[in-house]
């Protein structure tokens, strides 16, 4: 066992479990696009 061997052993002993199950497909939100008109718009109405 090398020098680095331990130092990696030692952290996979105190690694927490995975806190996002692998079952669970993440959920990114959708963005939508905002167009000149619209950020017009907005300037206009503030």
């Amino acid at each position: 066992m090398t020098k680095g061997d331990r130092f990696l052993s030692s952290w996979i002993e105190v690694a927490p479990a995975l806190l996002i199950s692998p079952n669970k497909v993440p959920i990114s939100p959708v963005l939508e696009t905002i167009t000149e008109e619209e950020a017009e718009e907005c300037k206009e109405d503030s």
